[in-house]
């Protein structure tokens, strides 16, 4: 039997541990990392700090050239120098066909023939800013013109170089946390087979007992039950998508790593690569029902070919949403939780308003923590499902539905 004192020791030690993991992910966002970001405008006059939370929410979810950790108190006042893994720039230059390699953002800079705006490398004529122009002006907009932001919040104008178009092949935040995703997958079912070769049909032991349970899942209650006895045919597809957006899922819950499912370039590859298996997958009878809807009128078959076509288009858009969008806004909330700390201290201005909300903060940032745990799992399972159902429509032969339906009708006549 557990002693009380002992459980009430493990429940408070849980509850630091689990604080502590939401502070390290979001402090640095929220306090360290919002003064040589543009996360902070101070207004000297006022003597206070605003915190712009929508600002650190983009930073949080938008895709970036360095995987930044924290940041460190410069030898300036009210300066703080970033901790970060500097990416590489590959670009390909379309005007010259050449390929251009930069170690990090600082030595694209030095090139001078490039800014960074939005993440991106857009070619410039000069690297002078233009100053006759206000970042505010209507001519951005209607003009060859960009505008660069730095890591202190500095907005700048150049003219753009429309000479030269060059294609961004660079190894981002999310493309390097994929690689790390796939290592991990690799590693991880790599020594499960192995496993299974030393220990053959005995008792599964280690990650063996862990993963062997999910495979069965998959396969009994996914993949078995809507893909009408081609499973096996499917069945790697589908376990490699549940695992990888499972791994996704949670590798993006633990701090310094990035929440690739809540990019949208991601959930857009994942669904137009099952769009693509289901297009491979079709039959006859499968584009019969598109185009030439059997069993209704004329008019009605040419007013349903418009609405099986949105409804095709919709089945990856639905993919695409549904895992962005909930993957997103967990993350949201909990940055919102915990941002209202900040913002009610105005940035150490009013501590007591900071410290008095953080209680309830921390409270409801935990339990949003904890239910990410489990829509990291539930968004995978649903992704997966769906992706079943849509493959098992495509190959789905309705002939016999509709021959049934007819002799239904003729012996009731």
């Amino acid at each position: 039997m557990i002693h009380h004192k002992g459980t009430s020791h493990f429940f408070s030690h849980y509850f630091l541990i689990i604080s502590f993991l939401l502070v390290n992910l979001l402090f640095p966002k929220l306090v360290l990392g919002n003064k040589n970001k543009e996360n902070t405008d101070v207004h000297h006059a006022e003597g206070k700090k605003d915190i712009d939370m929508s600002k650190i929410m983009m930073h949080h979810v938008i895709d970036a050239h360095d995987w930044h950790i924290t940041d460190l108190p410069g030898s300036e006042s009210g300066q703080y120098n970033p901790i970060q893994l500097s990416l590489p720039w590959i670009l390909f230059n379309l005007t010259t066909g050449s390929l251009e390699f930069y170690r990090n953002t600082e030595e694209l800079l030095a090139s001078n023939k490039y800014v960074v705006a939005h993440e991106h490398a857009v070619p410039v004529a000069s690297t002078t800013p233009i100053t006759t122009i206000s970042v505010d002006s209507a001519e951005i907009d209607h003009h060859n013109y960009i505008v660069s932001e730095d890591h202190h919040g500095h907005k700048a104008i150049y003219s753009k170089n429309a000479a030269i178009q060059v294609l961004d092949l660079s190894i981002t935040k999310t493309v390097l946390q994929i690689a790390l995703v796939c290592i991990l997958l690799l590693l991880v079912f790599i020594s499960v087979a192995k496993s299974y070769t030393k220990r053959g049909i005995s008792a599964p032991k280690g990650f063996q007992a862990i993963i062997e349970p999910v495979i069965v899942f998959v396969r009994d209650e996914i993949a078995k039950p809507n893909l009408h006895g081609k499973h096996d045919k499917y069945l790697p597809y589908l376990l490699s998508l549940f695992f990888f957006i499972w791994f996704s899922n949670l590798l993006g819950l633990t701090p310094l790593n990035s929440n690739i499912a809540g990019n949208i370039s991601v959930t857009v590859t994942l669904a137009l690569l099952t769009l693509i298996l289901i297009l491979s997958s079709t039959t006859k009878s499968f584009w019969s029902h598109i185009f030439w809807f059997p069993g209704v009128p004329v008019p009605v078959k040419l007013l349903m070919i418009p609405v099986e076509l949105v409804g095709m288009i919709a089945k990856p858009f639905a993919l695409t949403v549904r895992l962005f969008a909930n993957i997103v806004a967990g993350h949201l909330m909990i940055l919102a939780l915990i941002g209202l700390i900040f913002i009610l201290g105005e940035g150490g201005s009013k501590p007591g308003a900071g410290f008095g909300i953080a209680p309830l903060s921390l409270l409801f940032g935990l339990f949003i923590y904890a239910m990410e745990f489990l829509v990291a799992v539930v968004q995978a399972y649903v992704f997966t499902l769906l992706t079943a159902v849509f493959i098992g429509q495509a190959f789905e032969d309705h002939s016999h539905a509709h021959d049934h339906s007819h002799s239904h009708e003729t012996k009731h006549h």
